[in-house]
């Protein structure tokens, strides 16, 4: 099964953070996980911990993960860049 995540939030407003929802692919109102707590970063790592269980190979990832983090440097930049390299590694300058 492939599964679609994107991070819930207003584009360029991470004030409006929603959590990070899990879909299967296809089928968007098939919620297979959600992470939603007082802090982004944790759940960045819950995901990211979440994605290692299920196989990286079988999670797709929304343009928001980047988006929402690269928007979140506004309000902790050390916070951001963990995001963007948990999700993307060495990769997180590329587009």
């Amino acid at each position: 099964m492939i599964f679609y995540a994107c991070v819930n939030y207003a584009e360029h407003d991470p004030k409006t953070y929603k959590g990070i929802e899990v879909t299967t692919l296809g089928d968007s109102s098939d919620v297979v996980a959600k992470f939603e707590s007082y802090d982004p970063l944790e759940d960045y790592r819950n995901f990211v911990s979440w994605s290692e269980g299920v196989g990286l190979d079988n999670v797709g990832f929304c343009d928001t993960f980047k988006h929402f983090a690269k928007d979140y440097q506004a309000v902790s930049e050390e916070a951001s860049g963990q995001m963007l390299s948990m999700v993307y590694g060495d990769h997180q300058d590329c587009y």
